[in-house]
């Protein structure tokens, strides 16, 4: 078995398409209620809550010295977010095709990356669930 984390965010910064989408309640719901359903995987750990600014700066430390870093840490701080560590056979590439086919069907395009965000290695997913589930802040 494999571990991944997904971050849910309700919203899409105005970076990606040139213009300001707030995702609805409706399909955001969608979306989580979705992953949710799915049988083959077990939900580990969740949690909603505001990623603070340092913890959202470690999340995307990798990418510190690129031109839209300070955005990219102002958008993950911007809102509410649901964290899930999920555990699964393959878990890291099983959820990444998921995540770009609910791209497709609830917000029409593949493009929206930063709406649902999920671990891209084994490596990656260690490093972000320390991150994420080392302290347990959240909110209700």
């Amino acid at each position: 078995m494999e571990k991944t984390l997904i971050i849910l965010k309700p919203s899409i910064p105005k970076s990606e398409l040139n213009e300001n989408i707030k995702v609805t309640k409706e399909e955001f719901q969608k979306i989580f209620f979705r992953i949710l359903s799915i049988k083959w995987f077990k939900i580990i750990e969740r949690k909603k809550t505001i990623i603070d600014e340092k913890t959202a700066k470690e999340h995307y430390a990798d990418k510190k010295d690129h031109p839209l870093f300070n955005s990219v840490v102002k958008y993950i701080s911007s809102d509410v977010s649901i964290i899930l560590s999920i555990s699964w056979e393959q878990a890291i590439e099983n959820v990444r095709k998921i995540a770009l086919s609910m791209r497709k069907k609830y917000i029409w395009t593949s493009k929206l990356y930063n709406l649902i965000h999920s671990s891209d290695s084994e490596y990656e997913s260690n490093r972000e669930h320390k991150i994420h589930f080392s302290n347990k802040k959240s909110i209700a």
